[in-house]
């Protein structure tokens, strides 16, 4: 491990002594799900600042203390939580015996209640923690994360600003905020507060050429996961498809810091600039750079959709051979179907995430499969089975016709798994056809 700039007395070295607190830290730090334990030091720290200011203490600092504000940005690491990177605002006092702290907008309680549910819907609650600086660092030194540290060119008034709000933020009646993963997270929250305390001043310099897609975006962080790529594709709809603003790309910890790096405070258009960034510090480089592994072409979603859609030819073929349809099969497959199409229309329904609706995957996964998976062992409902394969061929058919004309791009393992859905339906209506000739033919 490298490291570039640390202050002496909070120098990382690889020594066993200090690896053994490392460990002891990352059980506390390594994860997101941090705020049970933070809830203590954000409630201490809080109120004795509290006190301080309201009996004018040195608890806080006075209007001759110098404040240094920056903007911490932490490299993506291997989780799936980890791949977007991470964002959070570092507020030190560098005189002798003076603080040190993080604010770090990306905590929230797995442990809530109906916290799954809750997720799902989309009304996932994070907070606002504040962990002293050394901590936050050796999280992040643990999973072999570069931390880059941006100083901001504020004001001695600015900085004790952005510090007052950031306590306020960090009260108990203030700190939970509903968590938006696009447009509300732990990268907008501190440069709006940086944005807000400067009265909206800060200018940016928007990047030439074509925007990218929110989707194209997400790609670009997650693309060595395709099992993630797939089920944000799936869940996902066209919303996702359209052109970024520069200000909607900051929701990635790397383009804000890029983002910052170019930006200027200007009061108006005809007066001087600054620029909003000081000095950039390299924290923490290591050697190799934490990344999720490469997943073999055989474990990737778009194997498994052709693999499946071989079973179902395989499948279909030997029906077609002995005229007799595999109801057992199609009874799970259906179920699959189904089972998946009610995750989708909850999203597009019900959950309150960004970008689920509209979602064209609907023509093909739908909840209409769970009652085809039933359907099917009853006699007496044959014609409104024969019905609804008839019509399911033709849809699909004319939507893998359009599939470049639809206003949203579409996972390339979606492909096999149509055609398994067409192949199944087909193979229904040629095995009815051909026992209705069988039976002509008597």
């Amino acid at each position: 491990m490298k490291f570039i700039k640390v202050e002496e007395n909070k120098r990382v070295t690889n020594e066993k002594g200090f690896r053994g607190k490392l460990y002891f830290y990352t059980g506390f730090f390594s994860k997101v799900i941090m705020l049970k334990k933070a809830r203590f030091y954000v409630a201490a720290l809080v109120s004795a600042v509290c006190l301080g200011m309201s009996a004018q203490t040195q608890g806080f600092p006075q209007a001759q203390d110098t404040l240094q504000v920056s903007l911490l940005t932490c490299a993506p690491g291997t989780e799936v939580y980890e791949l977007f990177g991470h964002t959070a605002l570092r507020v030190c006092q560098p005189k002798a015996g003076g603080f040190d702290y993080v604010f770090n907008y990306g905590m929230f309680n797995f442990n809530a209640p109906a916290f799954v549910w809750r997720f799902t819907k989309g009304e996932t609650d994070y907070c606002l923690g504040v962990n002293d600086f050394p901590d936050f660092l050796l999280s992040y030194v643990m999973r072999d994360s570069r931390v880059d540290e941006q100083i901001l060119n504020l004001t001695p008034e600015q900085s004790r600003a952005l510090f007052e709000a950031l306590l306020v933020n960090a009260m108990p009646e203030n700190r939970v905020y509903r968590y938006n993963f696009l447009f509300d997270n732990c990268a907008t929250r501190p440069r709006n507060m940086v944005e807000t305390v400067l009265g909206n001043t800060v200018r940016y310099q928007e990047p030439a050429g074509k925007m990218p897609t929110f989707r194209e975006e997400i790609g670009r962080y997650a693309g060595r996961c395709p099992w993630l790529i797939f089920g944000i594709d799936l869940a996902l709809g066209a919303k996702l498809d359209r052109p970024m603003s520069y200000r909607e790309q900051m929701f990635g910890p790397e383009v804000l810091k890029e983002a910052f790096s170019g930006a200027v405070i200007q009061a108006t258009p005809d007066s001087a600039s600054v620029p909003l960034v000081s000095r950039t510090e390299v924290l923490y480089d290591p050697e190799e750079p934490a990344l999720p592994g490469e997943t073999p072409f055989y474990l990737t979603p778009l194997f498994a959709a052709w693999l499946l859609f071989a079973v179902a030819v395989a499948v279909s073929m030997w029906d077609l051979s002995r005229n007799h349809i595999s109801r057992v099969f199609d009874t799970v497959l259906f179920t699959a179907y189904g089972l998946g199409g009610l995750v989708l229309f909850f999203l597009m329904f019900v959950s309150v995430h960004p970008a689920t609706s509209p979602n064209y995957s609907a023509f093909w996964l739908h909840p209409l499969w769970l009652l085809m998976a039933l359907f099917i062992w009853f006699n007496s409902l044959k014609s409104v089975v024969r019905y609804y394969h008839f019509a399911n061929f033709a849809a699909l058919l004319i939507f893998l016709v359009s599939w470049h004309w639809i206003p949203q791009q579409f996972n390339a393992a979606f492909l096999p798994l149509v055609l398994v859905l067409m192949m199944r339906s087909f193979t229904y209506l040629r095995v009815e056809q051909l026992k209705r000739i069988d039976r002509l033919s008597i």
